[in-house]
């Protein structure tokens, strides 16, 4: 399975977050800022769904004529009458 880009971001910046923010370092300030915009990034990734089109495309079916050689021979029969 595979994870989108902003899943990765967000893991990898609570993943920092997690074992270096509490050492104090100076980087931790920038790394929570940074997870603030990864995780709305992160939200609205799933909250975005494709727009589904109307109905599917669909061949018209065509009506087959039966083959039926006695209904056939009888409308050649009538036709040469006329």
């Amino acid at each position: 399975m595979t994870k989108s880009r902003e899943f990765l971001l967000y893991n990898a910046v609570l993943s920092w977050l997690s074992n270096y923010g509490s050492m104090g370092s100076e980087l931790t300030p920038q790394y929570q800022e940074l997870l603030k915009e990864v995780e709305k990034n992160y939200e609205q990734s799933l909250t975005t769904k494709t727009q589904k089109r109307g109905r599917p495309a669909k061949r018209q079916r065509t009506k087959k004529a039966t083959s039926n050689p006695s209904s056939t021979e009888e409308s050649k029969t009538t036709n040469q009458e006329t």
